[in-house]
């Protein structure tokens, strides 16, 4: 009869460090939806962030990324294309800015507030 040994196998894992980029906005303001009865924010971004931000978004097409303003989650679209300006416009979806109007959005983005994304919720 033939025995067999087992011998434990190591299991490499690589753990998956979620990415954060924080954007530096140089103005935002709400304006009209042309679209809806809503209002959207139009953002300029510092011209740092707009390299910042393109290389976020090269190898996450396909993939929803979320977007914070001063750490609460706005929206968390999946990923279209690579995202290379530095003028962005949200438009809140069926729920809105989390409660929050683009008005106080784009007030607390041009008193310094974070915009951040992020891969990870």
């Amino acid at each position: 009869m033939r025995i067999l040994k087992y011998f434990p196998v190591l299991l490499l894992s690589t753990a998956i460090q979620a990415e954060t980029v924080t954007l530096h906005v140089d103005s935002a303001k709400k304006s009209p939806s042309p679209d809806t009865s809503g209002d959207v924010i139009d953002i300029v971004l510092e011209s740092e962030s707009r390299q910042a931000l393109a290389d976020f978004t090269r190898d996450r097409v396909g993939r929803p990324i979320h977007l914070f303003v001063d750490g609460q989650l706005l929206t968390s679209p999946t990923l279209q294309s690579v995202i290379d300006t530095s003028s962005l416009r949200l438009s809140a979806g069926e729920d809105g800015f989390n409660g929050k109007s683009a008005g106080e959005i784009a007030e607390t983005l041009n008193e310094g507030g974070a915009l951040t994304l992020s891969d990870d919720r």
